[in-house]
């Protein structure tokens, strides 16, 4: 398995207190980020890794000599092309057949291993790792459907709405995506080779990867290492599930206009609170006023959205979404919507989705919710539950009891966060 790691980055924002550094050399825990790279990577059983390199090459060179993995890494700083894309062509000669792109300005706990098998495995010609994050205005997203094909491309700070699945700065690319030839020599991955492609997947991750391109980045990540807060990709991780009407938003019954969608505060606030834990939090929702046409996924998906753009213009995220918008023996689905889900609750599946997909300990996990089927739901995944105050608690019919009471979400997540 090869990986390239990209190490070309001018850092612009951060000069005043890193002008003769470059972003790779960043220190964590007195360690360069570019040997934590490295070391992870051949841990993982990588047998080969490319540096391509530009502004300050022998300074990094110097400091990759004294890595243990020295003697299997090869340095190549090329000037026939420029830019992240750009850099990839002019070592298309040294790269393999399938091979792993890194940006070296990210702060990684990871398994590389799995993505690039995962990957390889399906034949993909390239495949982006995504995540959300608070900033996804200033970063590159995308949308995809069912089959984790890439839909649209949202580049940075050109779109007003823009749904939260950051590119994390993780590919895994085919050879074959690489022109012979290129009209220009300064060439972006996302704009000039993934744009032009038209078989791009992508691969949802919870694992920490923070890009550190600002101070404030920086001073994040280190807070988090200082407190033991950054998780550990093998490990399974604590989780919190929030259901959506009455506990996110204000509980109105059926919702058929988007003006009675109201997002309550106190839930962004809880929310914000769990990523700045990195406790991955995740919506998990009944919706089967669309099978049963009280709703049409225009209004829906317009709720959906609204939802995402107002937690990213207040830098908070939920991970990940599933909503059953079945009913009885009315079906609902859409290849366009990857967050549809056949399992309606009281029935666990949507959170066991979860827990395969992301590693998560259902056993350690909350679920936050304002009904009985809520309740119910979080017991059968083995979840501990948070009932909080509701409308829809004199509609609480089934003999299940939550194991804590809470006012709001964010007495929940104060109460959580004080137990794990």
């Amino acid at each position: 398995m090869q990986a390239v790691i990209l190490c070309g980055g001018l850092g612009t924002r951060l000069k005043k207190l890193y002008k003769n550094t470059p972003k790779a050399l960043i220190k964590f825990n007195n360690i360069p980020n570019i040997n934590l790279i490295i070391n992870n990577l051949f841990k993982q059983g990588f047998s080969k890794v490319l540096l391509l390199t530009s502004f300050k090459h022998q300074l990094i060179l110097n400091t990759v000599k004294k890595n243990k993995f020295y003697k299997k890494i090869k340095i190549i700083k090329d000037k026939s092309y420029f830019g992240t894309g750009g850099a990839i062509v002019g070592a298309k000669n040294f790269l393999d057949k399938n091979f792993l792109v890194i940006l070296g300005d990210l702060f990684i706990s990871f398994d590389y291993k799995k993505f690039f098998l995962q990957s390889s495995r399906k034949n993909y010609k390239s495949n982006i790792v995504i995540h959300p994050n608070s900033h996804p205005f200033d970063s590159d997203t995308v949308s995809y459907d069912t089959n984790n094909k890439v839909i649209n491309f949202y580049l940075k700070n050109k779109s007003k709405f823009k749904p939260n699945n950051a590119i994390a700065g993780i590919f895994f690319m085919n050879k074959g995506i690489i022109k012979s030839k290129y009209s220009k020599k300064k060439l972006d991955i996302v704009n000039d080779l993934l744009l032009k492609n038209k078989k791009n997947h992508v691969y949802k991750t919870v694992d920490f990867l923070k890009d550190y391109g600002t101070l404030d980045r920086i001073l994040f990540i280190r807070k988090q290492l200082k407190n033991n807060k950054v998780n550990n990709y093998q490990k399974k991780k604590i989780a919190v599930f929030f259901d959506r009407d009455g506990v996110i938003n204000k509980e109105v019954g059926v919702i058929n206009k988007l003006n009675q969608f109201k997002i309550l505060k106190n839930s962004i606030k809880a929310i914000k609170l769990l990523n700045s834990n990195n406790i991955p939090c995740f919506l998990v929702s009944n919706q089967a006023a669309l099978s049963r046409k009280k709703i049409n996924y225009k209004l829906f998906f317009k709720i959906h959205s609204n939802l995402e753009k107002f937690l990213s213009i207040n830098k908070a995220y939920l991970d990940d979404y599933a909503y059953c918008p079945n009913f009885g023996e009315k079906k609902y689905n859409r290849i366009d919507f990857p967050y549809f889900s056949n399992y309606r609750k009281p029935n666990p599946g949507m959170l066991k989705t979860f827990k395969k997909k992301y590693n998560l300990n259902l056993k350690k996990s909350f679920f936050i919710g304002d009904r009985d089927i809520d309740m119910l739901a979080g017991k059968n995944a083995g979840c501990r539950t948070f009932l909080v105050k509701s409308p829809k608690q004199k509609d609480y019919k089934l003999k299940i009891k939550p194991n804590f009471f809470a006012n709001n979400s964010l007495d929940a997540v104060n109460k959580i966060l004080k137990k794990i």
